[in-house]
């Protein structure tokens, strides 16, 4: 496998259907890639920890998508702007507020598990694991978690745009649009009666000495219900399908639970749900020989530096007992590091526990089917059967 430079589209979704060959090829041979888009691509671990640590050079503030403008959330910031912005509201996702939270992801899993314990059966990305994140993301914003499904539908709609700008169409427009007159009636009614929940931080919020506009409030809504999302959901249901294909793991893993906490790092590792974010050089630079100019974007590429051999052994392997001599990158690095990283990992693990308590034997019932996209890496549909149980609730 070799590829010209600029022979590869690397914003084209069928471009990254199974592809870690292709993956494999860009870390080892060709780990600065500019591809027929003019987009430099970077795959290696170190490489993308010296960007992110680096916003002098490799700003945000152009947008973090190829080729897609910046919105006006905190994370198309840098410097002491970003930190103002997101420090509003870092205490949701501290170590205090989701160890509070974890009796709650349990009672709402096992909600969901109730209703199809008794089929032994369940396709178990609607059903289970990605309604938990959607429904949480929704109480900390303010959403009725009555709405969280209709909400979680439109997320999916208009997180395609996040491929492209030919993925802007109507369908990504109307879906937003939708968002945009819910948010807008949450904002009216909290107006009118405050509540204590991110929304309200943000429209109470002192920036500068002035209030966060109208757009700021609602992009930075929609970015923490895109991330807070997508990244635990993708995760939850790779995890478990690595579980049902390796079952020695998995029942190692019932056996000592003590070791939890390292299986969530590895099945975050594995699963890395988002495969790019990128930056754009503000100055002439160089990287393994490549110049890059000022202006040019530059797309981090996460799932090939989470399998660099060079900071993870044997990298293709799912092993929960792996013994980490470098942090995973599927959280990004430096400031820009995944504000909910610790509520993902909780709710993946808060899942994992209780699919393995509840339903011990579930065992794959079909292929899975995988998103076609080079935004977001996740299973779509994870069909699985088990011994039928008994419901705990009602």
């Amino acid at each position: 496998m070799s590829y010209a430079p600029g022979e590869l589209d690397l914003i084209d979704p069928q471009t990254h259907v199974d592809a870690w060959p292709l993956y494999d090829w860009l870390r080892e041979e060709a780990p600065v890639y500019r591809d027929k888009n003019g987009i430099w691509c970077v795959s290696r671990y170190d490489d993308i920890v010296a960007i992110s640590m680096d916003p002098d050079t490799f700003t945000s503030q152009e947008g973090n998508r190829p080729l897609l403008p910046a919105d006006h959330s905190f994370i198309h910031l840098d410097g002491p702007a970003h930190r103002m912005r997101r420090g509003l509201v870092e205490r949701f996702f501290g170590p205090r507020s989701v160890n509070k939270m974890d009796q709650h992801l349990r009672d709402v899993t096992n909600a969901l598990i109730d209703n199809v314990i008794e089929s032994g059966k369940t396709e178990f990305v609607d059903d289970v694991a990605a309604p938990l994140p959607a429904r949480i993301m929704c109480e900390m914003t303010g959403i009725p978690v009555e709405m969280a499904d209709e909400v979680r539908s439109w997320l999916d709609v208009f997180c395609r745009g996040g491929n492209g700008p030919e993925f802007v169409d109507e369908a990504t427009n109307d879906a937003f649009f939708k968002f945009g007159l819910l948010h807008m009636d949450l904002v009216e009614a909290q107006r009118a009666e405050p509540k204590d929940n991110l929304l309200q931080v943000w429209m109470d919020a002192d920036v500068g000495g002035e209030k966060m506009n109208e757009d700021q409030l609602l992009f930075e809504h929609t970015m923490l219900m895109v991330g807070g999302s997508e990244t635990s959901r993708n995760a939850i249901t790779s995890g478990l399908l690595q579980l049902a294909r390796h079952p020695e793991q998995r029942a190692w893993l019932m056996e000592h639970p003590e070791g939890m906490n390292n299986a969530v790092e590895e099945i975050i590792r594995f699963a890395t749900p988002f495969i790019s974010m990128s930056r754009v050089a503000t100055k002439d630079t160089e990287l393994h020989g490549h110049a890059i100019s000022e202006g040019d974007t530059v797309m981090m590429m996460y799932p090939p530096a989470n399998r660099d051999p060079r900071k993870f052994d044997d990298p293709h392997t799912f092993d929960i007992r792996r013994k980490f001599k470098k942090n995973q990158l599927a959280f990004g690095y430096g400031r820009h590091f995944c504000l909910g990283a610790r509520l993902a990992r909780a709710e993946v693990r808060v899942v994992v526990e209780e699919t393995l308590r509840r339903m011990p034997d579930y065992q794959l019932d079909g292929e899975p089917s995988w998103a076609v996209s080079s935004f977001i890496q996740g299973i779509t549909k994870l069909p699985l059967k088990f011994t039928p149980g008994a419901r705990e609730n009602g």
